[in-house]
């Protein structure tokens, strides 16, 4: 009877060991890797502004702080159009469904739209924050780089919150 018991468990066992599957490398698409990028980006930075609110620090201040951060990698003599194109690089980037497109350009000035940059709030608050607070510390960011690079920079929605509109303008 122990045999026919042990052999009964053994064989459960072994059965339970061959039904399990082998944990493999996902197999991600093109599409499946932006997404996954675009939301851990924009979750990041919402977390990072619902901490720094937490701590007493506005969205604004939290996005200076970050801009002041990141200064280092920026230098001013590289002028105002390698600072354009690196910032329309880095936005279209973290918002990579934004539709973007340049409105107004010439030596010293350019303006550009995105859609659905508030695409992971249309649902209301996210991480915490609101779309407003999302804009703030965005603001905070791409402002203190651009006093940083001499250059203006100012944004504006449109259309019914439809579209981002960027301004930036060489000092």
């Amino acid at each position: 009877m122990k045999n026919f018991l042990l052999s009964i468990l053994c064989f459960f066992c072994l059965s339970n060991i061959n039904a399990q599957s082998l944990i493999a490398v996902p197999e991600i698409t093109p599409e499946q890797e932006k997404e996954v990028l675009y939301n851990h980006v924009i979750a990041y930075f919402a977390t990072g502004i619902t901490f720094a609110k937490a701590e007493g620090t506005s969205a604004k201040e939290y996005g200076e702080y970050i801009g002041n951060q990141f200064k280092v990698f920026w230098n001013p003599t590289d002028g105002f159009a390698f600072f354009a194109n690196q910032i329309m690089f880095i936005l279209k980037g973290v918002n990579p469904y934004s539709d973007m497109q340049i409105v107004e350009q010439n030596d010293k000035v350019i303006r550009f739209k995105m859609k659905n940059i508030g695409m992971l709030f249309q649902n209301g608050n996210m991480y915490g924050i609101s779309f407003n607070d999302f804009l703030e510390a965005s603001d905070g960011i791409l402002t203190t780089l651009a006093n940083y690079m001499n250059t203006k920079f100012s944004y504006q929605m449109i259309d019914n919150n439809t579209w981002y509109e960027v301004t930036l303008q060489a000092k």
